[in-house]
């Protein structure tokens, strides 16, 4: 008897299914058949301007499916955030137990206006048809290295942020249109830096040292940045003395701090009993009116005129909710960023259907600056959040939560009422998808491999290869792809707690001969995040495995975790090439490595081999031909698993552009039309026309498919020639 899902689909075949006509489609239908659109006619949406396709169905920047929220940066972890909204029930290419499809985001930096923009890589998370209230508010982020300058330069550039349904933005367009999805742009402000080598102040301090200065100093030595200085009241009072900032604004801190108690009834008592006299002295500031700035102090409720936090949502990738708040004014933020300026704290909660629970407080540090833009500047905020322990299988159906977060300048908000009043703040909520998982019982402690290779493990199939994913940290695109050379780990704990032990496990696929995986006598290091109550910091620490293999966990509390959520790497080496390995992590219950819990296991295949790459030119003697002449030969670019192959010519500039024929191309599995092993034994040719005489040399690059170091790069080989244009050789 066929299954129910068989006669579903004899059905659709006989009498269901709708023709498909390129030059007919509905909208919705194009969507489900977007990647085939595609690959019969790039332009068929029309989002390309300069193509020679002609488009059929023209969409572009539409936002009915997805769009963004927010964009806004961390400048303390500089890390780059972005809400997304998902709006529709279906459309997004499978339900949860399903691969779905991905939501790209592209990041660009500019630091001219918009006159010119800096690529700074891509994002993307998952997304499925999920029925129920919307939109569902998702995150993405992304680290990134920006030029950093002197804390007095203000340095506010422009973020550009691209979403774009399952197709990747490209690489270095900043003006290129999504066909489903849309373009936020918003400023940003760049921290200064922490150390600056002794060569570059001088130079900025344009100071030249006498020769054997020169020689005595190591000009190549950090110099750390002075420690930034915190204002007296007094010192703010004048410096805001001429601005529009209020007095229970700059004084908040000193009036929030001259009692323990958070309730501002009781700490207008208290002052009052304090200050008889209306006029008196407060905080070193003479002939100030007490009464008058606690009344208004008092009276002050939910004043979003200097901030504000407008979308929340949740990663996924990193288990972190997010939020972005904007900045509105010039002042009023406790100093330029040569002070410490002062704190966005934001506090969240979380309704996973019991009501509101405290979810932990963040914050993110804000400075005065001489002219803010009139759009303000966005900056994020994010909090680990513990999602394996409110899990449910995806056959299940889908399980939301409410995210609410409350911004409050300078002090925190309540941690016991989710609806408690801030002075200076505002609170926004969301919803949230909680991603499928096992079912975790109360308190019950799991170990989950999330990620391997930098890949979401739903990403990576039973041969362990990888379907077709981004890479979470990198952006990087991988398909039907092996893994290489360093290989992460990734995955949580439910319900931490202190001092939890585990260790990686490897076998050879399908033996169940365990091991662990310790990187000794080097350690595994680890960056660790660490929030003090009032700002968050990085440091690398160095684990070193016991002699079973077993690390102490170190995502202990939203408070202290490990970025990317790292739990181990195993380096590869070319004896694993070509088989495959099972990977899981273990969690020590007792110390007998026989009681272990112990999470999914993840099959791995290793490719380490190095692609070939041969070219072999026709040339005259010693390699000099007349320019204008055409070079003609063979080349040969394979690999197990196949990427691409390209020629390059240097140096550039004489080159004018010229490349031969063909310029390179790709594996069928990244979008080109070569299958593997790739290209054997074909034909080039180099027309020299337009290039200038002079002696260059001719490489082939070979790529191949597989992820190496964890979405770092491919494994790659290269095969060079040289040769002279010379105009002795023409005529």
């Amino acid at each position: 008897m066929p299954s129910p899902k068989q006669i579903k689909v004899a059905k659709a075949t006989e009498s269901t299914k709708e023709h498909i006509s390129f030059a007919k489609l509905s909208p919705e239908l194009a969507r489900h058949n977007f990647h085939a659109l595609l690959v019969a006619n790039p332009n068929y949406f029309g989002n390309l301007k300069e193509s020679g396709f002609q488009s059929v169905l023209k969409i572009t920047g539409d936002t009915n499916y997805e769009s963004l929220g927010c964009v806004g940066y961390n400048p303390q972890l500089k890390q780059l955030r972005a809400t997304i909204n998902i709006k529709q029930d279906g459309g997004y290419s499978g339900d949860l137990c399903t691969g779905g499809s991905d939501e790209y985001v592209r990041f660009f930096l500019s630091f001219d206006s918009g006159v010119s923009w800096q690529d700074q890589g891509m994002q993307a998370v998952n997304v499925f048809d999920v029925a129920g209230p919307k939109p569902l508010e998702y995150a993405v982020t992304l680290g990134i290295n920006p030029a950093e300058e002197f804390c007095f330069v203000e340095n506010l550039p422009l973020v550009r942020a691209i979403l774009s349904w399952n197709a990747p933005p490209p690489a270095g367009q900043p003006n290129w249109t999504p066909i489903w999805g849309d373009v936020l742009d918003a400023r940003i402000q760049i921290e200064g830096f922490e150390f600056i080598l002794l060569s570059t102040l001088l130079a900025e301090a344009k100071l030249h040292l006498p020769e054997q200065f020169l020689k005595a100093i190591d000009l190549g030595q950090p110099v750390k940045a002075a420690q930034a200085k915190a204002l007296s009241p007094v010192d703010l009072h004048h410096l805001y003395a001429e601005t529009k900032v209020p007095q229970h604004r700059y004084l908040a801190p000193l009036l929030a701090s001259t009692t323990g108690s958070s309730s501002a009834a009781a700490k207008a008592a208290h002052l009052h009993q304090s200050h008889a006299k209306a006029v008196t002295s407060f905080g070193g500031i003479a002939n100030i009116n007490v009464a008058k700035l606690v009344e208004e102090w008092l009276n002050t409720s939910g004043n979003t005129s200097f901030e504000e936090i407008d979308c929340v949502g949740l990663d996924p990738n990193s288990s972190q909710l997010v939020g972005v708040l904007r900045v509105k004014q010039s002042g009023g933020y406790s100093g330029a960023p040569c002070t410490p300026g002062s704190q966005e704290f934001v506090a969240f909660w979380v309704d996973w259907g019991t009501g509101f629970q405290f979810a932990g407080t963040t914050s993110v540090t804000v400075h005065d600056f001489s002219a803010v833009p009139s759009g303000g500047l966005e900056y994020n905020v994010f909090l680990p959040v513990d999602l394996l322990s409110h899990a449910q299988p995806c056959y299940d159906g889908p399980k939301t939560a409410i995210v609410r977060a409350v911004l409050s300048w300078n002090t925190p908000p309540s941690t016991t009422d989710p609806f408690a009043p801030v002075v200076w703040g505002n609170a926004t909520e969301g919803l949230i998808l909680v991603p499928p998982g096992p079912v975790i019982g109360n308190g019950q402690q799991v170990p989950v491999l999330s990620a391997v290779g930098d890949i979401e493990v739903s990403k990576i199939g039973g041969d362990g290869r990888i379907t077709s994913a981004n890479a979470i940290t990198t952006g990087a695109h991988f398909a039907d792809a092996p893994f290489g050379g360093r290989v992460t780990l990734a995955g949580a704990i439910s319900n931490p707690t202190p001092g939890l032990k585990y260790r990686v496990m490897k076998a050879p696929h399908g033996s169940g001969t365990f091991s662990p995986v310790a990187n000794e006598p080097l350690g595994l290091t680890l960056v660790i995040n660490d929030f003090n109550g009032v700002s968050w910091t990085q440091t690398d620490l160095t684990l070193h495995a016991d002699a079973d293999g077993y690390y102490v966990y170190q995502a202990s509390s939203v408070n202290h975790f490990v970025e990317g959520q790292l739990l181990g790497e195993w380096y590869t080496t070319g004896a694993d090439s070509g088989n495959a390995f099972d990977l899981r992590v273990d969690l020590s219950v007792d110390g007998n490595p026989a009681h272990d819990i112990q999470s999914d296991i993840v099959v791995v295949l290793v490719n380490n081999e190095t692609p070939t790459a041969t070219l072999t030119p026709t040339f005259g003697e010693c390699g000099k031909v007349a320019p204008g002449a055409v070079i003609s030969g063979v080349f040969t670019a394979t690999a197990t698993d196949f990427g691409s192959f390209g020629f390059t010519i240097l140096p550039p500039g004489p080159a004018h552009g010229v490349l031969p024929t063909p310029a390179g191309g790709s594996s069928t599995w990244l979008g080109g039309a070569i299958s593997d092993p790739g290209v054997v034994v074909a034909s080039f040719s180099l027309d020299t026309t337009g290039m200038d005489a002079c002696g260059y040399s001719l490489t082939l690059g070979v790529w191949d498919r597989t992820n190496v170091n964890s979405g770092q790069t491919n494994n790659y080989h290269q095969d060079s020639v040289g040769f002279c244009l010379d105009n002795v050789f023409a005529g």
